[in-house]
């Protein structure tokens, strides 16, 4: 079956998205036989996918990668492209390119349903095209894949999808990048980052309101008041809407020496990162899954996060939750892992790589090639 998977939204692979594009189609590829992959992309992004060769990558024009214009590629261009390559199904990851008519049977992913969910994330117009345009193009389309049963609850409710023709997927986690690392290689990341002491991290971009950074430096200011905990909290991610907020908090904080901003952190040292860490603190209000609680498990790293939307099922047994509107809430947990004896420290961390370890690509790639199969063409439907 030759399928084409849109490739056009994936902003460097910075993105949640984008590292789910270019985990799929490499499970694809490598595992799949019966897949005849293409992936249409930005030549900017072409060195992110080295197993996908020449013949079967289709270059989007330059002019079309911002949002607006890329959303025009979709509705207006790709079904040309479908045709002219005798495409089988087409797979948009990213509810937003959902084309209107689709030449071939389309199948979305979904990751979460923020515009509904979260309502000052977005401005006026991306709040309404999410909220008013996105439901009628969910119910287009022949199958939709949603990453979490949060997510995939939230598409019946408020996208009407109806259940016959979506499917929950769990994303998986590159096991060959997040495992534990070895003492030796910790100590020397920690002598490259000038990390003399221990931390907590948080993993994502800087997004004001959505990530919560604000509440959990606040939260991290009471506890570097009380004493319990001597470390710093490190932020890494790259500056997205409201960042600005962000980053005048940490140079207004009291405690502004312990708090560092490290910017987008690259994947050959964001296993170290998590490996490095005390813990990782993850207070995000809208998860339609949430990587970096897997990924950290799987690097035998302690995790918090809040007790909102897909987290805690993600987080699984060894997940410590708290209330992510409440400061006190997490600066409690915050105090937990930082007093946690040795017993309870291994346990949670031997929890996490058995949870994370049920996670694979390669599983999400076997499911997500059984519906290219089984998809319904449901083009015509309003």
């Amino acid at each position: 079956m030759k399928v084409l998977l849109s490739a056009g939204m994936i902003q460097g692979g910075r993105s949640g998205v984008g590292r789910y594009v270019i985990a799929l189609s490499e499970a694809l590829v490598r595992e799949q036989a019966t897949v005849d992959l293409t992936v249409a992309g930005l030549d900017a992004d072409r060195g992110l996918f080295p197993w996908i060769d020449d013949t079967h990558w289709i270059s989007i024009p330059a002019n079309m990668s911002g949002g607006a214009a890329n959303l025009v590629w979709h509705q207006l261009c790709l079904n040309t492209v479908l045709k002219r390559l005798r495409i089988d199904r087409v797979h948009i990851p990213s509810y937003r390119r959902i084309i209107w008519r689709a030449a071939v049977p389309q199948v979305a992913t979904i990751h979460d349903c923020a515009p509904f969910v979260l309502r000052d994330k977005y401005d006026f117009l991306r709040g309404f095209f999410g909220r008013v345009i996105v439901p009628r193009l969910a119910r287009r389309v022949s199958h939709v894949i949603a990453v979490s049963e949060t997510t995939g609850k939230d598409v019946a409710r408020f996208m009407r999808v109806p259940p016959e023709n979506l499917t929950v997927v769990p994303n998986g986690i590159d096991h060959q990048m997040f495992y534990p690392q070895d003492a030796a290689a910790i100590a020397e990341f920690r002598h490259r980052k000038h990390l003399t002491r221990p931390f907590f991290l948080y993993v994502a971009r800087l997004e004001h309101p959505a990530k919560n950074h604000l509440r959990l430096i606040r939260a991290f200011e009471s506890l570097a008041d009380s004493g319990t905990f001597d470390g710093h909290l490190i932020l890494p991610g790259a500056p997205w809407h409201g960042s600005t907020l962000i980053e005048q908090a940490v140079a207004t904080s009291r405690h502004r020496d312990r708090i560092r901003l490290e910017g987008f952190v690259n994947n050959a040292d964001l296993p170290l990162w998590y490996a490095a860490a005390e813990a990782l603190v993850f207070p995000s209000l809208m998860e339609g899954f949430g990587l970096p609680l897997l990924e950290s498990q799987a690097c035998g790293t302690r995790i918090a996060c809040a007790d909102a939307t897909s987290l805690p099922e993600v987080a699984g047994p060894a997940g410590i939750l708290f209330n992510g509107l409440d400061e006190m809430s997490i600066t409690a947990a915050m105090t937990r892992l930082a007093t946690m004896d040795g017993v309870e420290r291994r346990l949670l961390e031997e929890q996490g790589l058995a949870w994370a370890a049920r996670f694979t690509w390669s599983s999400h790639a076997a499911a997500v090639a059984q519906i290219y199969h089984d998809a319904n063409d449901r083009r015509n439907v309003s």
